[in-house]
């Protein structure tokens, strides 16, 4: 994910995913080796994994976010899956979400909502916005073809405000009570440990992990492994309106498919 509106953020997670390429760390196991479904050959990293997917923001949409993106070139592509960005804070909400999501579904995309999660602001009150616009929407994470809501953890600090986890559960709580499920988490484990010491609280959650290049994501602190990786921000994928941020699924087509309620 990109910065959505959050150019002069502190600390974010994109600026860390960075740094840990160029440090070139050692990556750790995920859930367990690729089966035959998941793997792509010969490659390695992420070419290991064929079911992708993308995810996109306002910003995507061309210089001046008008845009608009050729769902069925991007399905043609190959994409299995979009996480699309919905609000932010508890306030904000994505101007092309709606045109999004409804794209996503005019193609049969397995798709999700996400919330950029602000470190000043409330979190049931975030949650309480996010889930207003997925339900205006019509999306509830709970119908064939939709992922569980996404929550986005990569702002440490905004406003003088350093990240608490109990803002962070307390969102957590709103949208399992809402929908029936948690939500998938995308972050990292360096921001984990950095803005959230190191916490386990978050180990039982499906997730989603940024790191870029082909070595895979460190799994959460007392967690094993990984649902999505999120390994560029830079794809050219048809039908977009240039660099999107892409992502891998660490399973088969058929497990993806389960986790959108597709049987």
């Amino acid at each position: 994910m990109k910065l959505r509106l959050r150019t002069t953020l502190c600390t974010t997670l994109r600026a860390a995913a960075v740094a840990a390429v160029v440090a070139a760390a050692v990556g750790t196991t995920a859930l367990g080796p690729a089966t035959t479904a998941d793997a792509a050959g010969t490659g390695t990293g992420q070419d290991r994994y064929r079911v992708r997917g993308i995810d996109t923001y306002h910003g995507n949409h061309g210089p001046q976010e008008k845009q608009a993106f050729d769902w069925p070139a991007i399905a043609r592509s190959g994409q299995s899956f979009a996480m699309l960005k919905a609000t932010q804070g508890t306030g904000f909400t994505d101007g092309w979400f709606a045109r999004d999501l409804a794209g996503a579904r005019s193609v049969d995309l397995i798709r999700s909502g996400y919330h950029y999660f602000t470190a000043d602001q409330d979190g049931a009150a975030q949650a309480d916005h996010f889930l207003d616009v997925l339900h205006r929407e019509g999306f509830t994470g709970t119908h064939p073809g939709e992922l569980p809501p996404v929550l986005d953890l990569e702002q440490c600090r905004s406003g003088g405000h350093r990240l608490q986890l109990g803002q962070v559960k307390a969102f957590i709580a709103r949208v399992e009570q809402a929908t029936g499920a948690a939500p998938i988490v995308y972050t990292r484990k360096g921001f984990v440990d950095d803005c959230l010491g190191g916490t386990k609280e978050l180990s039982g959650h499906k997730v989603w992990l940024a790191r870029y290049g082909d070595t895979p994501p460190e799994p959460l602190p007392g967690a094993a492994g990984w649902e999505f990786w999120q390994y560029t921000d830079h794809a050219s994928v048809p039908g977009t309106a240039g660099g999107v941020d892409a992502s891998v699924f660490h399973g088969d087509q058929a497990a993806l498919r389960r986790l959108a309620h597709l049987g």
